[in-house]
C-alpha cells in the first residue's frame, strides 16, 4: 500500500492528469481550476485549493437573481441530497448572486494518489449533479436564455 504523502501544486497537476481530468492554473489565483467542472452551464468556476488542512474543492453556480428566494428556501434540502458538499449562498451587493458547492479532504496528514482519485471524482460528480439539477429548476442562468420548468398556473 503506497504511503500518504503531503502532495505540492505539481504533483495534484500530474495526479489530474493520470485521472484524466483536463486543469489549468490560473494566472491570477495560482489555483487548478477544473475545466470539466467550468464547461458547465451556469458554472462561472471550479478550482482545486491547497489548503492547510488539506485540499479544498470548491465551484460557483451563477444563481438567476429572481430565483434567490427559491434557492434560499431550498438550501438545506439541497444540502441533504448532496452530503459530499457544503451549498450555500454568496450574496455581495454589485455582483449576481452565486450559489457555492465545496467539498473538503482534510489531508494534512497527507494522502495517496487513490485518495484523491477518489476524492476528485465524488466532487465533481456531485457538483455536476447540482449544477444539472439547478439548471433543471431554473435556478441558473441558461447559455440560450430560455426558463427550464414552465410556470405554474396559479388560481387566485
Amino acid at each position: 500500500m503506497p504511503s500518504p504523502v503531503t502532495p505540492d501544486r505539481s504533483l495534484l497537476e500530474r495526479w489530474l492528469n493520470a485521472a484524466a481530468v483536463e486543469s489549468y492554473v490560473c494566472e491570477h489565483c495560482e489555483n487548478l481550476h477544473l475545466s470539466e467542472v467550468r464547461a458547465q452551464e451556469g458554472v462561472l468556476d471550479s478550482r482545486l485549493i491547497q489548503e492547510s488542512f488539506g485540499l479544498l474543492f470548491t465551484t460557483e453556480l451563477e444563481i438567476r437573481p429572481m430565483a434567490l428566494l427559491a434557492v434560499a428556501a431550498d438550501l438545506g434540502r439541497l444540502n441533504m441530497e448532496y452530503p459530499t458538499l457544503k451549498i450555500f449562498l454568496d450574496i455581495v451587493d454589485d455582483a449576481t448572486p452565486q450559489l457555492v458547492a465545496a467539498s473538503i479532504f482534510p489531508g494534512n496528514e497527507g494522502l495517496t494518489q487513490g485518495q484523491f482519485n477518489h476524492f476528485v471524482a465524488i466532487a465533481m460528480q456531485a457538483t455536476l449533479l447540482l449544477a444539472e439539477e439547478c439548471l433543471r429548476l431554473d435556478y441558473l442562468f441558461s447559455e440560450d436564455g430560455t426558463t427550464r420548468q414552465q410556470p405554474r398556473s396559479v388560481l387566485h
